[in-house]
């Protein structure tokens, strides 16, 4: 959703933006990118950037970083990389991450994988210069590019934002007095969590999942067994009595159009013991559910 406004903000228009389709694990499919691309230049609309994914919020598919870039390499467009959620796990995993230093920018959500309070958020240039040339005028003034990029600083200059609360020092603090040893943990046993739940998805009868589970989000839902049940209206009516029983917190999102249940493991005090009361929770939902019809 945040793309759309970052094409309003800069006066682009929403209707310029061009949506890819994805392949069978939810990634970006990069011959319908180059399919998209032909076709504007075609029109006489030149690309302007592609902003690839690496970490959706509603499945954690990465996508194929490496071929978008050779892509983005090849007609000279920008790649952005939307890390906001799953971008950090590179942490601890960089091997799913391949390609990801292809980027031109990345942007990160420490609020989100990195534990950190709202509202931390980062957004890093592979060129500083080009940050600085977007955001260095100051009235009529307009900083050389070649001058000392501390002389005369002030983080307003590059940025939208003006007056701000000091945001870096939460992060700052938290890696120094924890360690990136103690991220790269907490990361890796979210990781592990949710390939747990996964398994224990995969062995009841009752529910399947819906996606690859890539990183930390984990979709699923309960399949009935019963002839001429809406399964997207079930779905809906057992996520709310998960949420009432009080015992456990999930999700949703809609896949394909179809309402699916979501667990997404991103907090460090989470346990293999809270993992192993999804399932039970969700189950016993679906029975007082259709107890009830």
């Amino acid at each position: 959703m945040s793309i759309p406004k970052a094409m309003a903000l800069l006066g682009l228009g929403r209707q310029r933006l061009r949506l890819i389709p994805t392949d069978d694990r939810w990634r970006m499919s990069v011959p319908q990118l180059r399919e998209a691309i032909a076709a504007d230049r075609a029109a006489g609309v030149e690309p302007l950037a592609v902003v690839a994914t690496s970490g959706t919020v509603n499945t954690g598919s990465i996508d194929p970083l490496v071929e978008i870039a050779a892509v983005c390499r090849e007609h000279g467009v920008w790649m952005h990389i939307d890390g906001a959620y799953g971008a950090l796990a590179a942490l601890a995993a960089p091997e799913r991450f391949t390609g990801m230093s292809a980027a031109d920018s990345i942007s990160l959500d420490p609020h989100k994988w990195l534990y950190q309070p709202l509202d931390c958020g980062v957004l890093l240039f592979r060129d500083p210069a080009v940050a600085r040339q977007a955001f260095a005028f100051s009235g009529d003034y307009v900083r050389p590019l070649e001058q000392d990029p501390l002389e005369g600083f002030a983080f307003f200059e590059e940025s939208l934002e003006l007056s701000r609360r000091f945001r870096a020092l939460k992060l700052w603090l938290s890696v120094r007095y924890h360690g990136l040893a103690a991220f790269r943990a907490a990361i890796r046993a979210d990781l592990q969590h949710a390939q747990l739940l996964a398994q224990q998805i995969d062995a009841a009868s009752r529910l399947e999942l819906m996606a690859p589970v890539s990183l930390s989000a984990v979709c699923f839902r309960y399949r009935a067994e019963t002839a001429g049940v809406d399964n997207d209206q079930l779905n809906a009516a057992i996520l709310r009595r998960v949420i009432e029983r009080g015992a456990i917190y999930i999700s949703n999102a809609r896949l394909h159009g179809r309402f699916v249940l979501r667990a997404c493991f991103v907090n460090h005090r989470t346990t293999e013991a809270d993992v192993a009361r999804i399932v039970p929770e969700v189950l016993a939902a679906a029975d007082e559910v259709l107890a009830r019809r």
